[in-house]
């Protein structure tokens, strides 16, 4: 229980500092949170792919750094000003490249 509060603590600063990084860079926050979740994707795959089963990095520090809720909300964001398309089309790509992304570093890394 110690390591995933450990590990929480530190994967919420990562986040907060590729987050930023990441948003002054491209000055929009999907993009951000997009880096953000992916990053957190492939190195979830490179873990599990390499044995690795800490609950330090993937329960505390991996799931700090990446976030679901603030994926839903850039979407419902979209959807309340009428962006459905735009909406769908993030949330799609999102989970996709999530997806991909750790597949690609679970098989090869």
């Amino acid at each position: 229980m110690i390591a995933i509060a450990v590990g929480g603590f530190f994967g919420a600063m990562a986040r907060y500092g590729f987050y930023w990084l990441a948003e002054s860079r491209a000055k929009h926050p999907k993009f951000a949170t997009w880096f953000v979740n992916s990053a957190g994707s492939f190195a979830m795959g490179a873990l599990i792919g390499s044995g690795n089963h800490s609950a330090f990095w993937l329960t505390g520090f991996l799931g700090a750094f990446t976030t679901f809720s603030t994926m839903a909300l850039d979407a419902v964001k979209d959807f309340e000003d009428g962006k459905w398309l735009q909406g769908i089309s993030y949330l799609a790509f999102t989970l996709l490249s999530g997806i991909v992304l750790f597949g690609a570093a679970y098989t090869w890394l």
